[in-house]
């Protein structure tokens, strides 16, 4: 991989890639949304082999015009990664024609991309999918399960099964690859985890959670980064990765070893929310495959995971 195209770079786990891909001497062309003079510093920064494109998703038909008029060459090496995704409040909001839309565009994307004939496709997908894919099977008459992330993972699964089609169709080298909950500093949205963290720290009073009973996996936003840097390189065409720390455990432990680190001498309430979901099942965890395609291993314990954010907030 000596280029890639990184779509949502000005993103939490997306900038993280970009500087893992600089620092690995890839040249990358950058797509977001805002203007350069609106995007985080500490996110994206001028670098000599970093070009940033202005697109928004709505115009995906429309990249390789626009980076054909932008004068970046593409090379004989190039990787596009798919990060983009928009939501009008938050990525995981239920406004069902914004989440849709991102399907769309995400077609539009690998479509550009043939044109440009990059080598490589690679969709980010969600650890919600499968949630998603156990609600398509509810009888909305009688189950009253609720996920306020539910129309995001539907939207998500649309999108997964459009590339699929769309790769196939006009023959582009597709990976697919969902990460699990990825932690660290700088990260603007309202994460459980970090919502928690920030309680603690402040000592609030009121510490309330469901029973913790369903399984959860967290791994850090430098781990993850490495993971699609990794995938970008040796990661077999036609493969769906799981990225993640290889650990999932109950969400109960993972706000236990925190609190652990970081007592605030408040009582942890379990059980007084009412938990009423699917919960995701140990296999859904797996990161088996990408150990073995990629050699992909997990460097920071979620212990400095939490520490490295602490000292932050």
């Amino acid at each position: 991989m000596k280029k890639a195209i990184v779509s949502g770079s000005a993103g939490f786990v997306g900038s993280k890639l970009v500087q893992v891909l600089l620092e690995n001497n890839v040249e990358v062309l950058a797509l977001g949304r805002k203007s350069w003079g609106d995007v985080d510093p500490s996110r994206l920064s001028e670098n000599n082999n970093l070009t940033y494109l202005k697109i928004d998703m709505s115009e995906s038909k429309l990249l390789s015009e626009k980076i054909n008029e932008l004068g970046w060459s593409l090379g004989d090496d190039c990787v596009f990664f798919n990060f983009a995704w928009w939501g009008i409040d938050k990525v995981s909001d239920s406004n069902l024609k914004a989440q849709m839309n991102n399907a769309i565009w995400a077609g539009d994307a690998l479509m550009a991309v043939s044109k440009l004939k990059c080598n490589r496709f690679i969709h980010v997908g969600t650890m919600e999918e499968p949630i998603g894919k156990a609600y398509l099977d509810l009888d909305y008459k009688n189950d009253s399960e609720f996920n306020r992330h539910i129309v995001y993972a539907l939207a998500k699964i649309a999108s997964r099964n459009v590339i699929k089609i769309l790769a196939k169709k006009y023959d582009i080298d597709t990976i697919i690859a969902t990460n699990s909950h990825v932690m660290g500093p700088n990260d603007g949205k309202d994460s459980f985890l970090q919502e928690t963290l920030i309680k603690l720290k402040n000592k609030e009073e009121e510490l309330i959670f469901s029973t913790g009973e369903q399984l959860f996996d967290v791994i850090s936003v430098s781990d993850c980064a490495e993971a699609y840097f990794l995938i970008g390189k040796n990661g077999i065409p036609g493969s769906e990765y799981k990225i993640g720390s290889g650990e999932a455990r109950s969400l109960k432990k993972y706000v236990e070893i925190m609190a652990e680190m970081y007592p605030s001498g408040k009582k942890l309430q379990f059980g007084k929310f009412i938990y009423n979901d699917i919960s995701i099942k140990m296999k859904d965890f797996s990161i088996d495959l990408l150990r073995e395609h990629t050699g992909f291993e997990p460097r920071k314990s979620y212990e400095e995971t939490v520490k490295e954010l602490y000292q932050t907030l």
